[in-house]
């Protein structure tokens, strides 16, 4: 698997809505964060495009991704959020000049669409992590363990080491009313990684979003064989009962991905209680039973925050029994 290049203080980043529609001050907020990094945030018009709840037509969308890839000051494309509608990309990218120009791709939620289809279809390294809008966008700057695991997956040329972070949110404040600009979202302590089942695991990081999983790319020709790898997998916004989650968790059991799978990450969920979250790792736990694969849970890689950078298509080691995730590679190369 390809590798994208190191970005660099300087470096121009292309902003991209693949998916849904935005609003601009929040735009505003994860550009100025982009700043702070040292980058050069620039856009075409046409991010502002809308068409019902999509960020434009799905050819203004493509089109977008397809210049800045071909743009040579282009560093790296980050999305403004997901949603719902990259799907719809697919017929339109052009998976030979994304493989000829190995950039740094981020996003999150729909974005596994194109995380995967990048990797069938070029061969190239993805990164799983913060979107513009939601986690750079953060009032009144991105949460520190966010921050930390960005910066090293961007600019770092070694190895990476997860850590559970102190604290964490899903507190929403409503964009529509803008209350996400008047305040610090409310944080809680953190209970810390949870060892479903222990074990040893080694492979390279594949996953994403489990009902863009099962919705789009499961029967598709975007998908990964999943044979020996570490398997993440983060539930969206919408906040899926685990009853959901045990429907999605039983299609892929049978489908035989657990049994192929090395070893299996499961985000923190969005939106659950307490006790929805016991029902949800007694689900995880019940669903790869017969595969007996090694599962940690609670990480922090999904829809609650702060939230890490993962790079799909490189190497990873896993001890879910000592509750421990290090990419075995940097994820860019020089």
């Amino acid at each position: 698997m390809l590798r994208p290049r190191r970005l660099s203080r300087g470096s121009r980043i292309a902003v991209v809505a693949p998916a849904s529609a935005f609003r601009r001050d929040d735009l505003d907020k994860g550009v100025a964060e982009l700043s702070r990094l040292g980058f050069e945030a620039v856009w075409e018009p046409s991010v502002f495009e809308r068409k019902a709840y999509l960020a434009g037509t799905a050819d203004v969308r493509a089109g977008a991704i397809t210049r800045g890839l071909k743009d040579p000051e282009i560093a790296a494309l980050i999305a403004v959020r997901g949603g719902y509608g990259s799907a719809q990309l697919l017929p339109l990218l052009d998976f030979d000049l994304i493989r000829e120009h190995p950039k740094v791709f981020q996003g999150y939620s729909d974005m596994t669409v194109l995380h995967w289809a990048i990797a069938t279809h070029a061969g190239l390294a993805t990164f799983h992590g913060p979107a513009l809008v939601p986690e750079l966008g953060e009032f009144p700057q991105v949460l520190p363990h966010t921050d930390r695991y960005l910066r090293a997956a961007w600019f770092g040329d070694e190895a990476i080491s997860i850590e559970p972070s102190a604290a964490w949110t899903d507190e929403f404040l409503d964009w529509d009313a803008k209350t996400d600009l008047t305040r610090p979202r409310v944080e809680r302590a953190s209970e810390g990684w949870l060892s479903i089942r222990d074990g040893l695991a080694t492979g390279v990081l594949l996953g994403g979003c489990l009902e863009t999983i099962c919705w789009h790319l499961k029967g598709s020709t975007a998908w990964v064989d999943p044979q020996d790898t570490i398997l993440f997998l983060e539930t969206s916004e919408e906040a899926p009962s685990p009853a959901t989650v045990d429907a999605y968790l039983t299609d892929l059991e049978q489908l035989g991905m657990f049994d192929a799978a090395a070893g299996l990450v499961f985000g923190r969920p969005y939106g659950y209680t307490a006790d929805d979250a016991s029902l949800l790792w007694d689900v995880v736990a019940a669903r790869t039973e017969s595969s007996g694969v090694p599962v940690l849970a609670n990480v922090e890689l999904g829809h609650a925050d702060p939230m890490v950078t993962l790079p799909l298509g490189v190497g990873a080691e896993l001890d879910a029994g000592s509750r421990s995730l290090r990419l075995a590679a940097a994820p860019t190369v020089g």
